[in-house]
């Protein structure tokens, strides 16, 4: 080495080396640990990317496999804010529509719920029912409001139907997966 020059000591052999140098000439240890051509920063990169997949994919499994609510221990939270129900002709048909609000005061995010309306008569005896059969559903965020709307056939003539329930059957967690 020439005079001036400045040195460090390789901390595995314990020789002099200049200080630009990157690798010891004399037993080939890296000098330098923070660089993109250090031998083990591609095996150390390659770690840290297969880490980040390996807690990607748990989360997503999580999201996907974990525990979801059940509708029956928050059926309660959920229900009907108002409804009203009108009559339309069309051609020779009279249908029956429903349409009204809901809300959720639980922490869950439900999604197909399903609502039933039912019409009785004068005397409040049961003449006809939208099944939930007929109806997608929709979907009302946590302590959220949603609208709602269903239709039928009416079974029985305009006049027969004097008022109305309606009723919430069932709905999925937000979170459930699947259809």
């Amino acid at each position: 080495m020439h005079e001036g020059e400045e040195i460090k000591v390789c901390p595995l052999c314990a020789e002099t080396v200049k200080a630009a140098a990157k690798v010891c000439p004399h037993c080939r240890h890296w000098l330098k640990k923070w660089s993109l051509l250090n031998p083990y920063a591609g095996p150390a990169l390659f770690i840290i990317v297969w880490l980040a997949i390996i807690a990607a994919i748990g989360a997503f499994t999580e999201k996907i496999f974990g525990p979801k609510q059940q509708f029956s221990e928050h059926q309660n939270e959920i229900s009907v804010l108002s409804s009203d129900f009108s009559q339309r002709i069309s051609g020779s048909n009279t249908y029956v529509t429903v349409v009204g609000t809901l809300t959720n005061s639980s922490h869950v995010g439900w999604k197909d719920v399903i609502v039933e309306a039912q019409f009785f008569d004068n005397a409040g005896r049961l003449i006809d029912a939208i099944p939930a059969a007929n109806y997608g559903g929709v979907t009302v965020l946590p302590h959220g409001v949603a609208a709602f709307k269903i239709e039928t056939k009416a079974a029985k003539t305009e006049s027969n139907y004097a008022t109305h329930k309606v009723f919430v059957r069932s709905a999925k967690d937000v979170d459930a997966w699947g259809f």
